[in-house]
C-alpha cells in the first residue's frame, strides 16, 4: 500500500458517490417524474450524507497505522452494504406505497433520504481517513498532500458525473449501475485488509451477493420498473385493453402514462386531450392539414392516427428519445409512413432548424408536472409563431389546480404576446371539485370559431368546454415566461406540496 494507491482510492470512492448520486435521479424518476424538485433532493440528500461523513470522518481519523487503515478499509465495506440496499429500500418504500398518501415533494425528500443518505455517509468518511493515512506515510509536505487528496477527490467526482451520464445508465441500467457502485466499494474495502484477509473478503462479499440474487429478497434488488431504460427516460409498455375495451397498449415515460395506442383501430383516440386535438384539427382542416409539427412524439398516437386519416400530410415529429422511437415501433403498431418525418432533437431546437411553415404545432413534451422550461417560454412560442401558416394554430396540453392556476394564467399571459388569439378548453367533467385539471390551449393569429361547447364527431363521445379566459385574470395571476425566468416549479408547487 503507497500513496498512490490512496490517491486511486480516493479518486475511486468519489467517483462510486457520483455515480450513485446520478443514478439516485433516474431511480426516482418512475416513481415521481423528473424535476427540480427530485434534483434538488438527490444533491440536498448526497452533499448532506457527504458532509455528515467528512466530520465524523475527521473524528475516526484520530488513529494511527493499522488502526486507520482497518477504519478506511471498514467504510469502503459499509459503503458497499448500504449501497446494496439502495433498490430493496426504494422497492420496499416506495414500489410499497409507503409515501401514497403524501403530497408529492415530500414525498421525494423522504424516498431520496431513505435510500441515499447512509451510502453518501460512508462515502464521507473516506477522504479524511485516506488523507491521514497519506500523511503518516509522506510525513511532512502536509500542504501538498492535503492539496493532492483534494484534486483526486475532484477528479473522481467529474469522472464520475460523465460515467454515469454517458455511459453506465444507457448500457448496464440503473440496478446494474448500482450494482457496480457496490462492486467498486467491496474491491476497495478488500484492498486495505491483510492479503489473506483480502482474498476472504472478496469471496465473502461474492457469496453474500450470489446469495442474495437467489432470495426473495434478490427481486427487490436486482428488478427494474422499466422495460427499457434509455438516458431520458423509464420506458413502459403495458395493455389497455381495461381501459379501452379494445385491443391496445400503454406508454408510460418515468411515472407518466403518456400514449394509448389502439391495435385496429389508429384514428380511436383513448386520451381526451389528444382527441380534442384531433378534433379542432378535423374542423379547422376538413381537407386535413397540409403539414403538421409535433413537439414530442411518446407513442406517436396522434401521428399514427393522422397517417390513417390523411396519408398526404406531411408530418414532422421531435421526439428526444430514439429509444422511445423504437419502442412505439415494436410494440405500439406505429409504422411510420412516406410522409411523416422523425427528428430524434429536442422540440425547440428541431424547430428552430426545420424550414417550412405548419397548419399545426402540437405540444406534447409536458410530462406531468415535470415541465421542460424552455418549451413555455416568450421566445418559444415566437419561434412557433413563425412557423404556422396564415390559419395555421399551435395547440398544447398542461396540468395546473384549476382553483389557483397560476401556470396556466401565465401560459395564457405569455402566449398572448405571440398571437391574436388564445384559447383555452378543458373536460368538463375535471373541474368541478378538481385540484387538478388537464387544459388544452390553443394560440393562433385567429380565434378557432368553435362553440363554447364542443361535441365529439367521431370516436368515442364527448364534450370540452371553453373557459372565459378574461376568468383567469393573466394580468394579475400570470407572469410572462421568458428563457431568462420561467418560475414553472414555483407555479406548480401547489401540485408539488400539497398533492392532489
Amino acid at each position: 500500500m503507497g500513496p498512490l494507491l490512496l490517491c486511486l482510492a480516493v479518486a475511486a470512492n468519489a467517483a462510486a458517490a457520483m455515480i450513485l448520486e446520478i443514478t439516485a435521479g433516474r431511480l426516482l424518476a418512475p416513481h415521481f417524474g423528473m424535476s427540480l424538485y427530485t434534483w434538488t433532493t438527490v444533491i440536498g440528500v448526497v452533499l448532506a450524507g457527504l458532509t455528515a461523513g467528512h466530520w465524523i470522518g475527521g473524528h475516526l481519523a484520530g488513529v494511527s497505522g493499522k488502526g486507520l487503515t482497518k477504519r478506511l478499509s471498514l467504510s469502503f465495506w459499509g459503503g458497499a452494504a448500504t449501497s446494496a440496499l439502495v433498490l430493496p429500500v426504494l422497492s420496499l418504500l416506495v414500489g410499497g406505497g409507503a409515501f401514497a398518501t403524501l403530497p408529492t415533494a415530500p414525498a421525494i425528500a423522504l424516498a431520496g433520504f431513505a435510500a441515499f443518505f447512509l451510502p453518501s455517509l460512508l462515502a464521507g468518511l473516506v477522504q479524511p481517513l485516506a488523507t491521514k493515512l497519506a500523511l503518516e506515510m509522506e510525513g511532512g509536505l502536509s500542504g501538498r498532500i492535503l492539496g493532492r487528496m483534494l484534486a483526486m477527490g475532484a477528479f473522481g467526482s467529474i469522472l464520475g458525473t460523465f460515467l454515469a451520464g454517458f455511459l453506465l445508465i444507457s448500457y448496464i441500467g440503473s440496478a446494474g449501475t448500482v450494482w457496480l457502485v457496490v462492486a467498486v466499494n467491496a474491491g476497495l474495502g478488500a484492498l486495505f485488509l491483510p492479503p489473506l484477509a483480502r482474498v476472504f473478503g472478496l469471496l465473502a462479499a461474492l457469496l453474500v451477493c450470489g446469495a442474495f440474487a437467489f432470495t426473495p429478497l434478490g427481486g427487490f434488488a436486482f428488478a427494474s420498473p422499466c422495460d427499457e431504460e434509455s438516458q431520458y427516460f423509464c420506458i413502459q409498455v403495458d395493455p389497455a385493453d381495461d381501459i379501452t375495451g379494445r385491443s391496445s397498449r400503454l406508454l408510460a415515460l418515468d411515472h407518466l402514462v403518456h400514449s394509448i395506442n389502439d391495435r385496429e383501430e389508429p384514428r380511436l383516440l383513448a386520451s381526451p386531450y389528444l382527441h380534442l386535438v384531433d378534433e379542432i384539427a378535423l374542423r379547422r382542416f376538413p381537407e386535413g392539414p397540409s403539414a403538421a409539427f409535433f413537439v414530442g412524439g411518446g407513442g406517436f398516437t396522434l401521428p399514427r392516427a393522422w397517417q390513417a386519416r390523411w396519408p398526404d400530410a406531411r408530418l414532422t415529429v421531435a421526439e428526444l428519445d430514439p429509444l422511445v422511437t423504437e419502442v412505439a415501433e415494436q410494440a405500439l403498431w406505429f409504422e411510420p409512413g412516406q410522409e411523416t418525418r422523425i427528428l430524434h432533437s429536442d422540440g425547440r431546437v428541431a424547430l428552430r432548424e426545420t424550414s417550412g411553415r405548419f397548419d399545426v404545432v402540437f405540444g406534447d413534451a409536458f410530462h406531468d408536472i415535470a415541465i421542460p422550461q424552455h418549451l413555455i417560454t416568450r421566445e418559444f412560442h415566437d419561434l412557433v409563431a413563425e412557423h404556422l401558416t396564415p390559419r395555421g394554430f399551435y395547440i398544447l396540453n398542461l396540468i395546473d389546480d384549476p382553483r389557483e392556476p397560476r401556470f396556466l394564467a401565465s401560459m395564457l399571459r405569455t402566449l398572448q404576446l405571440s398571437f391574436s388569439a388564445v384559447e383555452i378548453w378543458v373536460t368538463p367533467e375535471d373541474l368541478p371539485g378538481s385540484r387538478r385539471a388537464t387544459f388544452i390551449l390553443y394560440a393562433a393569429q385567429q380565434a378557432s370559431g368553435l362553440p363554447n361547447r364542443l361535441a365529439s364527431l367521431r370516436g368515442y363521445e364527448r364534450e370540452w368546454a371553453q373557459i372565459e379566459v378574461a376568468n383567469l385574470q393573466p394580468e394579475t395571476l400570470g407572469l410572462v415566461l421568458t428563457d431568462d425566468f420561467a418560475p414553472v416549479d414555483r407555479l406548480l408547487s401547489g401540485l408539488w406540496l400539497a398533492g392532489e
